[in-house]
Formats: structure tokens, sequence, C-alpha cells
């Protein structure tokens, strides 16, 4: 039985010498004399440089050198053996070579593109995990993100994430005032914006301008008293979303407050 074995380095098929002297049944060591290093020049000359190999010592082994054998490629096999003689063990050689080296490239023919797909494969997953990765770490982000928008208004993060319909509201800032009894309990209160506040909103320089705004448009009433620390008026929370209306529609005196 042959005890020929083809391997593959480095995208090419090679045997080992030790096996050609094996089959042959000569010592390696005068097959690779006499062979491989008497005819070398020939072999490299037309297949290429030799590959020598120094086999490793096994542990425990006392004494001698390393062996030094050569990984042939077919060619270069094919050449050593008809330097050879023509013995009844050169020529069983010879075909159980053939029949090696056959053996080996139809097994490459039917291994490599299955690997190839199985590589191809394993880097399709890879890059599906790194998108995934990168996906997640973005989306963590955005969420990171629409938190903060969120203490704005509570509609920003439902677009940052895609939601079209989302409603955004401004939520106004209110000035709220508490008047309490001798007891700590609440008597009235006032919400709204004073007078001076909202005219500054709107880009007035006083107080008065936004009176005579007010009165401009039929909307002097809006004016209420209240009490701070000293008696004042403010416009209650409910009549600002109105005004706001009014102020970016140019309705009365704003041209004229304002030097538009």
């Amino acid at each position: 039985m042959s005890t020929l074995s083809i391997n593959e380095k480095k995208g090419v098929l090679v045997v080992d010498s030790r096996l050609l002297a094996q089959e042959l049944g000569v010592q390696h060591r005068s097959f690779y004399q006499k062979l491989i290093l008497k005819y070398r020049e020939e072999i490299e000359e037309d297949w290429g440089v030799l590959r020598f190999e120094i086999a490793k010592v096994s542990k425990g082994t006392r004494g001698g050198r390393p062996e030094k054998y050569v990984l042939l490629t077919e060619q270069q096999s094919y050449l050593i053996l008809t330097y050879s003689k023509n013995t009844t063990e050169a020529r069983q050689c010879k075909r159980n070579l053939v029949k090696a080296f056959d053996e080996a490239k139809k097994l490459i023919e039917k291994v490599i593109p299955a690997q190839a797909i199985e590589i191809e494969k394993l880097k399709l997953q890879l890059q599906v995990a790194e998108a995934q990765k990168g996906a997640a770490i973005a989306q963590e982000r955005l969420l990171a993100q629409s938190r903060v928008l969120a203490l704005v208004d509570p509609g920003l993060p439902a677009i940052v994430l895609g939601n079209p319909n989302a409603v955004v509201t401004r939520t106004e800032v209110i000035e709220r005032t508490v008047l309490i009894n001798e007891q700590g309990r609440s008597r009235v209160s006032y919400e709204g914006l004073s007078k001076t506040k909202l005219a500054k909103k709107y880009g007035m320089k006083r107080a008065k301008d936004l009176v005579d705004w007010l009165k401009s448009i039929g909307f002097e009433d809006v004016l209420k008293p209240g009490l701070i620390a000293t008696s004042c008026q403010y416009i209650p929370i409910e009549e600002i979303a109105e005004l706001d209306r009014l102020w970016a529609a140019h309705r009365g005196l704003r041209q004229i407050l304002i030097g538009e």
C-alpha cells in the first residue's frame, strides 16, 4: 500500500522527499544526496527553487543532527524519479505518485469552492455584525440626544426618531403669584406674564408700547389687575397664544412700535 501523501503549502501541492525514498525502498539520506542534491541545478532550472526543510528533533532524542528533507512539487518529483533506476519499485512509485497528485487535485476542486463559499458567508456575517454594532451605537447616541431634546419639548424626540407626525408645542415660561392668609393658605393666585415681560418678548422697548398695541387690536381687556410686591398689570397665560398669533400676523401698531 502506498504511503505517499500530498499536502498543500502556500497554494502549491507538494510531496515529502522522505516519503518518496520510503516508496522507492531506499534510505532517505542516499536519495537526498545522490538524486536531489546531485541534480539540484537541473531541477531548479526547469521547475523552480527547491523547498528545503529541517525536521524537528523528537524530545528525548540524543545525538545526531536534525534531518533535512525537501518538499517537492509535482513536476520536481516526476523529474527526480526519471533520474532514479528503472526498478520495479521506481515504476510503482511513479504510478502511485501520479495517482496521489491526481486525487489531491480532485479533492481541492471539491473542497476549495466549498471553503470559498463558507468564507464569503463568514465575511458577510462579520459585515452584518459590524453594521449592527454601528447601528446600535448610533441609536444609543440618538436616544441620548433625544432625551436632552425632551427637556425642551416632549414632542421633539419623536421627530428626531423619524416620526414626522409628532406634535411639537412650545412651553411658555409663566409667572405665578400666590397670595396666602395668615394661616398660610392660598387665597388667590395669578398666572401669566407681566406687561414688561411680554413687551420684551415681542421686542418692544416699554410696557406702555404693549398696552398701546393691545388697544390697537382691540385686546386691551386682556390686561388684568394682579399683585406682586406691588400692584401691577399682567396678561393671563390663556391669552398669550392668541396674542402671539396676532403679533406674528403684524396686526395693530407692531410696525410703529418696533420700527419695521
